[in-house]
């Protein structure tokens, strides 16, 4: 983008101002600045935000809870959830080939077909809501749930006070109240003996909040009324609706309504589940400032303590597995609403996980077993990942992601986790003892449905680096090859092949990223020998030996990826910058696809040296780690020297004092640092 001098100015005088905000959101104030540069000072730096923040930390806020997949998947449908770069077919434009993509690492989106826009989560809302960024932060700051001041302009919605939230909740639980007397009642019997049948008394429904909403379209209604609470209170709750051409109803009727409560144990909403066919089987509240489906755990408010005290959560899918498992002295399980589990919802599930790894930190997965719940586990299990290894995960350990085993009846058909429990709890509880490893139920569930390829595909964002260089990438590439019969030599081969194929289509319409990806049909030792004539060697070794040993970035504690010549290797160093303080399962998730073969690559690469003892500082790894950095640093500034000499040809330099006076200092300075290097 261009920006006049003005602007400029008072995008350096805000960012010295704020200069405490998160880097990331350099983006969303130079975006501001450029659609309303000459009223940004007065309208943005003294924007009215709560505790006095800034409107930087606020966008930081909505940043922390909300991811760009969070906020994009709410508009279009998106492909390779299990990738660091989910894609979609651009909602900007028509097209064909998906070339709308997502950066997970940054938080930010692309098109890279005919729009070529991009940006954070706030200019993709503009964009697509075509409204101004306040209305987008508004928007993102609710589906965040982070409060904002109330506005003074009276035409312009507010959110709720504390005091109207807790009178919303006292609300629900008036209601709740009236439903289990209704359940009760002589109207309940048949409520009554579906839930005796699913091993549900009419105690514990008391403890849970289960209730049964009369048929008809006004009961609730006059009860309330009948306590003198006023319909348009009510509806701010869902708990009653108006059709465009009708009156107020009850929301939910010949329905047993299970209470929802937040990590408080507040009723923020209800989900109905029908008496018959004739209806759909579950509604829910509608979406309000209170209730938001895509963040609500249920059951979690129970289950924190126990999740806390085992370190490991096990999230199953329906309110009726979470009650039988519970009232069976299974205190760790919560459900997820939805067909899928939400980043926001393992959010919310790692805030009760321990701090630390004891005990050990695990989610184990156990939703259904039908088809549709394999579906929805495969697609749990790549958000999981996403959200467990990413850089953005601030857990002190590392959580272990694992898919408790089908627990089957005596013919062999899987049980759903209210069944197995009710029937046998020692075999349910077993099976979560025992859980499968992720790729190991990726690769299981394709292979019963599909072929061996398809299987191998499922499996492979789970198995971690490919060629491996851990015992346990091994293991699981053998435990792979002993399923379907296969030598593992020739699966380990057929895996790099994929991981290229998938490489090389993700790189196919990206605009920029250094030369073309070598030719795959070449032995990976001599295609590495071919780079030679496109990368610098000492740019070749030193990564290879940053790759090899982790020792290596003990001798360059201050290397800068992007005093690379060549991105791709410069891509490879930020992962290992990035990622060094992580184990190696989170590192190998964490990798993108892209640079993943190059990375496999440099494994193999040969380096005639050897890691020497930690008091001989003199070794062989030590002076090719440091011969190589200096080069790179060298060929870096004087990159910079020839492109500063072309910039000192343009006019506009040349006609500018302080342009022309700030590229001098900065000369001096390269010539001095390369002066400095050549000495060493």
């Amino acid at each position: 983008m261009r920006v006049d001098s003005n602007t400029i100015r008072i995008g350096i005088a805000f960012w010295t101002r704020y200069s405490t905000v998160s880097v990331r959101n350099l983006s969303t104030a130079l975006f501001i600045l450029h659609n309303d540069p000459e009223n940004f000072a007065s309208r943005y730096i003294n924007v009215d935000t709560p505790r006095g923040e800034s409107l930087m930390a606020l966008t930081d806020a909505v940043k922390q809870v909300l991811s760009i997949v969070d906020v994009v998947s709410e508009y279009v449908p998106l492909d390779k959830l299990h990738t660091r770069s989910p894609e979609a077919p651009c909602p900007f434009h028509e097209e064909r080939t998906p070339s709308f993509k997502l950066n997970l690492e940054s938080d930010t989106w692309r098109c890279f077909g005919a729009c070529g826009e991009g940006g954070d989560i706030f200019s993709f809302v503009m964009r697509a809501d075509g409204i101004p960024f306040a209305e987008a932060l508004d928007k993102l700051c609710d589906q965040a749930g982070i409060e904002r001041r109330p506005r003074t302009d009276s035409n312009e919605e507010r959110r709720p006070t504390k005091t109207e939230r807790e009178s919303v909740y006292d609300l629900n639980a008036l209601a709740a109240d009236y439903w289990h007397k209704q359940l009760r009642g002589e109207g309940g019997t048949i409520a009554r003996e579906y839930l005796e049948s699913r091993g549900i008394d009419i105690a514990a429904a008391q403890r849970w909040g289960i209730g049964y909403a009369p048929s008809g379209a006004s009961s609730l209604l006059h009860f309330l009324a009948a306590n003198k609470v006023p319909k348009s209170a009510t509806a701010h709750s869902g708990l009653l609706t108006k059709p465009e051409h009708g009156s107020w109803r009850d929301m939910f009727t010949n329905r047993i309504m299970f209470a929802l409560r937040d990590r408080n144990g507040d009723i923020i909403g209800f989900g109905g589940r029908a008496m018959d066919d004739s209806e759909a089987k579950y509604i829910n509240t509608s979406e309000t400032h209170y209730f938001q489906k895509s963040e609500l755990v249920y059951g979690l408010d129970r289950a924190a303590d126990a999740i806390s005290t085992t370190g490991r959560a096990v999230i199953v899918e329906g309110y009726m597995d979470v009650i039988t498992a519970h009232e069976h002295g299974f205190r760790n399980v919560v459900a997820c609403m939805g067909t899928a589990v939400t980043r926001q919802q393992l959010a919310a599930i790692a805030t009760a996980l321990p701090h630390d790894a004891k005990p050990a930190r695990q989610v184990v997965m156990c939703l259904d077993n039908d088809n549709a719940g394999v579906n929805a586990t495969l697609n749990s299990l790549g958000v999981a990942f996403n959200q467990f290894t990413s850089a953005n995960d601030s857990s002190s350990s590392p959580v272990d992601i694992r898919v408790a085993r089908p627990v089957s009846s005596g013919d062999g058909a899987p049980k759903d986790p209210d069944e197995a429990i009710r029937q046998d709890p020692q075999a349910w509880w077993r099976s979560i003892e025992t859980p499968a490893e992720a790729y190991e139920f990726a690769f299981e569930s394709r292979l019963n449905v599909s072929t061996v390829d398809d299987a191998i595909t499922a499996a492979m964002p789970f198995v971690g680096r490919v060629p491996p260089n851990t015992v346990a990438a091994r293991r699981r590439i053998e435990w792979m090859s002993e399923k379907v019969g296969i030598r593992y030599d020739d699966l380990l081969d057929l895996l790099i092949q994929k991981r290229r194929d998938q490489s090389a289509g993700q790189t196919k319409n990206r605009s920029r990223r250094g030369p073309a990806r070598r030719n795959s049909a070449m032995p990976p030792n001599q295609r590495l020998e071919q780079q030679n004539l496109r990368f610098k060697p000492y740019e070749l070794v030193l990564a290879a030996c940053l790759v090899q040993h982790e020792t290596a970035l003990d001798y360059v504690p201050n290397l800068n990826p992007d005093h690379f010549e060549s991105s791709e290797l410069g891509a490879i160093v930020e992962h290992v910058l990035r990622y060094a303080s992580l184990q190696e399962a989170a590192r190998a998730a964490a990798m993108d696809d892209s640079i993943d073969v190059l990375y496999a690559e440099l494994m193999q690469h040969p380096i005639e040296v050897e890691p020497v003892g930690e008091s001989d500082e003199t070794g062989d790894l030590s002076k090719v780690v440091t011969a190589s950095a200096k080069l790179v640093k060298q060929n870096h500034l004087r990159r910079r020297k020839v492109e500063e000499s072309e910039i000192f040809k343009q006019d506009e330099v040349l006609s500018n004092d302080e342009r022309l006076e700030e590229m001098l200092q900065q000369a001096k300075i390269n010539n001095r640092q390369l002066s400095e290097l050549a000495a060493s």
